[in-house]
C-alpha cells in the first residue's frame, strides 16, 4: 500500500471510496462533502491523502483548516471526512493514512487537529476528549469531540469554538 496526496484526477474514485465506506444513508452526503471541501477555498491550507494498492484507492483521509473564535490560532486542522472501501477496513488503511497525515502536518508546522468520531477508533491514533474547543454546532456525543496536539503545548489555554470551512460549518454536518 503507498499513501500519497491526492490530486485533480483522483476525486472521482475519492468519491465513490466516500460513498461505499458511509453506505446508502449518508454516503451521497458525505462523498459530496468531501468534494466540496476539496474546491472550497476556505478549507485551506488543506491535506487530503489517499491510501492505493495496484493503482485502486483504498482510502482517503482530508484535513482542513479550522479558526477558533475569540484565539489567534495558525495551523489548525479538522479530519473530516476519512474512509476506508468496505473490503480494505480492519486492515490498518485508516490508522495509516491518519498516521501519515498527522506526520505530513507537523512538518508543515500544524499546531492541532481536531475530529469528531469514534473515540475507541481515534484514541487509538492519539485522539482526546479533554480540551476546551468546543464545536461549532451542538453534537449528540461530546465525547466523539477530540484533539491532538502536534505541538507539544498548542492546546493550552486555548478555548473557544471552532470554525470551520464554509461547506463543512453547516448544522447538517454535526
Amino acid at each position: 500500500m503507498q499513501i500519497r496526496e491526492s490530486n485533480d484526477s483522483d476525486k472521482e474514485n475519492i468519491r465513490t471510496v466516500h460513498l461505499e465506506s458511509f453506505g446508502q444513508s449518508e454516503g451521497p452526503i458525505v462523498s459530496q462533502l468531501t468534494i466540496d471541501l476539496l474546491e472550497d477555498k476556505t478549507a485551506q491550507p488543506l491535506l487530503s491523502l489517499v491510501a492505493e494498492q495496484d493503482h485502486k484507492i483504498l482510502g482517503h483521509s482530508l484535513f482542513t483548516r479550522i479558526t477558533l473564535e475569540g484565539e489567534d490560532i495558525n495551523h489548525a486542522y479538522i479530519l473530516a471526512p476519512l474512509a476506508v472501501a468496505p473490503d480494505s477496513q480492519g486492515e490498518g488503511v485508516g490508522t495509516a493514512l491518519i498516521e501519515q497525515s498527522l506526520k505530513t502536518l507537523k512538518k508543515r508546522n500544524g499546531s492541532f487537529v481536531m475530529v469528531l468520531g469514534d473515540p475507541k477508533y481515534y484514541s487509538r491514533t492519539g485522539f482526546k476528549a479533554d480540551y476546551k474547543i468546543r464545536p461549532p454546532h451542538k453534537i449528540q456525543f461530546p465525547e466523539a469531540w477530540m484533539s491532538q496536539e502536534l505541538r507539544v503545548g498548542a492546546l493550552e489555554n486555548i478555548s473557544g469554538v471552532a470554525r470551520c470551512a464554509s461547506v463543512l460549518n453547516k448544522p447538517e454536518h454535526w
